[in-house]
């Protein structure tokens, strides 16, 4: 941008907010928030504010990736053929060759290896793959298998996990084998240890409830409890015997019904017959891989993985649905995320008709970690509450970020084809200045008094209370709130703001409270007016002088590589003009009613 479209642009923004903060007027109600130092706080994982590889293209600023899903269960890793499943015809192409850089079509492990080089892009986020484990995966590219050509035939590839002899350097592509401990020997030579800028997490294959439909040309029977917790040992043990760091998650269950009966599997009834003591298969499953530990003598299962999609219906009659106009529907959005951690909350869906005994999911899923397995941490590898193309699925992420906070998830990775707004609300944690500005890392103990109308997360950088950064909502549909914010341990004088609207699915920079009259500081309370339907950082400093160096990225990372330092560049001077134009009246009162109504003739 020339630097005379710059200045014209910052004129034209500062023009805006004059406009707004003399404009602004108190309407709605309001909500007070307090931040208490004193009490107890917790760890966050930095880990939480991950995608999976669909969104590995789009601006997001993730810190972990997932390279998984339905395909990954029959990827040859010689030969980087796959398989689509029931998602297409149960298609066998060169679909993973086609996403990513042509000169890694014929290498082995390329869906790996790009992985990889993402999440470098990506400053140095974590990098986890997926191990085949259905027992075939795809031999060739050669288009729909047929229902007689289901495995075994000459369509597909033995999948031995272990491969009781020497590695290869390079695998051999004509004994109709693959070995996956042969796969992570590769990967470890080629990328680097765990520590070593290789590999960090390994998900045992994917959704394996649901194989014999997803995969049914592939592993046409339904996967047995017992064959799954077999799998699982024997995959673990390999991936801890060759690199002792790397992470391992299992078994990457689909939904409700897969952490209840694994999908009513056959020997399920039996099992719980002879164990009356286990609730669900997650107790099964945590207790089987906490025996074949004391077997081994070390730890086989890092994290367990599970998949959620929320089953809550709107008034509608639809879940997740796409009526952004209809206020009731927009709410159940907002409420169907309680499900994860509110045993006040039920949710309308066919889950809570059958009896819906474990939500909750996550104190339910602590619960059963801490009696069977305990130390294993909680990894939700697939998640969405939906709401791509508006605010209020940015609204539903960043309350579902506040709840993975809370209950100690250790890494979360979004999934969708499609999530703007989702990825928006991640970028507001992990990169909301577009220079590594960050949530902190130490969760605070935070209150609202009204969660249904303003829900707030706040974090310090450690022990350090210099800083404060606090993400708050406002989910009322039409209303302002007043938000009243006290913070008790620390005085405080400066607020940044950064926000998220209507308008554009990107963080907007608001300012501090020098500028944006909307959030002013008197005797130590904060008093910010938010805009309906918005979500809003303040990043809360002693002085100005305290707001620490962003530039290094979270912690336990790395630093931007030249691609990534070259993207950021060019995303700056793309954003620029808007940020700078709109960004100023997105959270304020002056001309926010234009936005509004475009947003209500949205379809």
């Amino acid at each position: 941008m020339g630097k005379l479209k710059r200045a014209a642009a910052m004129t034209a923004a500062a023009a805006i907010l004059s406009i707004c903060t003399m404009g602004a007027g108190a309407e709605g109600g309001s909500v007070d928030i307090v931040v208490d130092l004193s009490k107890e706080s917790k760890t966050i994982s930095p880990y939480i504010f991950g995608v999976n590889e669909e969104l590995m293209g789009t601006s997001v600023m993730p810190t972990a990736i997932r390279a998984g899903g339905n395909r990954s269960s029959a990827y040859n890793w010689e030969t980087n053929a796959s398989n689509a499943g029931s998602d297409k015809e149960h298609f066998s192409d060169n679909y993973f060759p086609q996403i990513m850089d042509k000169e890694l079509a014929d290498v082995p492990g390329a869906m790996s290896i790009n992985l990889s080089r993402k999440c470098k892009e990506k400053n140095s986020a974590y990098p986890m793959t997926t191990l085949q484990l259905a027992g075939y995966v795809s031999a060739d590219m050669n288009g729909a298998v047929s229902e007689g050509e289901k495995a075994p035939s000459d369509r597909w590839n033995k999948v031995e996990i272990t491969k009781g002899k020497e590695f290869a350097d390079s695998p051999d592509l004509t004994d109709g084998t693959v070995y996956m401990d042969e796969y992570v020997n590769y990967l470890v030579k080629t990328l680097g240890s765990a520590k070593n800028g290789g590999i960090r997490g390994y998900s045992m294959d994917n959704e394996p409830s649901l194989w014999h439909m997803t995969h049914a040309r592939m592993h046409p029977e339904q996967c047995t409890c017992a064959e799954i917790v077999e799998k699982n040992t024997a995959m673990a043990k390999a991936v801890k015997e060759i690199d002792p760091d790397a992470e391992v998650f299992g078994p990457a269950l689909f939904g409700y019904s897969a952490f209840d009966t694994f999908s009513s599997a056959k020997d399920w009834k039996n099992i719980k017959a002879e164990r009356n003591d286990y609730r669900w298969f997650v107790d099964y499953y945590l207790d089987q891989m906490k025996k074949a530990e004391d077997e081994t003598g070390t730890r086989l299962l890092d994290a367990l993985d599970v998949h959620y999609y929320t089953e809550a219906k709107g008034p509608c009659g639809e879940r997740s649905c796409k009526h952004y106009n209809d206020e009731g529907c927009v709410q159940a959005r907002f409420d169907s995320v309680r499900s994860l951690w509110d045993d006040t909350y039920k949710e309308d869906s066919w889950i809570t008709d059958t009896g819906g005994t474990f939500l909750p999911l996550l104190p339910n899923l602590k619960q059963s970690i801490d009696q069977y397995y305990p130390g294993t941490k909680i990894a939700i590898t697939e998640y969405d509450f939906g709401g791509s193309y508006d605010i209020c699925g940015a609204i539903a992420e960043t309350d579902a970020l506040g709840a993975f906070m809370e209950n100690d998830v250790y890494l979360a990775t979004l999934f969708a084809m499609e999530a703007d707004y989702q990825c928006a609300a991640i970028n507001l944690f992990t990169d909301f200045d577009d220079n590594g500005g960050h949530f902190g890392d130490t969760l605070r103990h935070t209150e609202s008094s009204d969660f249904e109308r303003s829900s707030a997360y706040a974090s310090t950088f450690g022990d350090n209370s210099d800083v404060v950064t606090l993400v708050v909502t406002n989910k009322s549909f039409k209303d302002k709130t007043t938000a009243n914010i006290k913070i008790k341990g620390g005085e405080y004088s400066y607020v940044h703001l950064y926000g998220l609207n209507n308008i554009a699915p990107q963080v907007f920079n608001m300012k501090d409270n020098t500028e944006n009259k909307s959030v002013q500081v008197m005797d130590n309370t904060i008093t910010y007016e938010m805009e309906p339907e918005t979500v809003s950082l303040l990043l809360i400093a002693k002085d100005k002088d305290c707001i620490p160096d962003f530039s290094a990225g979270i912690s336990d990372k790395t630093e931007n590589s030249d691609a990534e330092k070259k993207g950021k560049k060019a995303s700056k001077n793309n954003k620029g003009v808007i940020a700078a134009v709109i960004g100023a009246a997105a959270l304020c009162g002056a001309g926010f009613g234009v936005f509004r109504a475009k947003k209500k003739n949205k379809t």
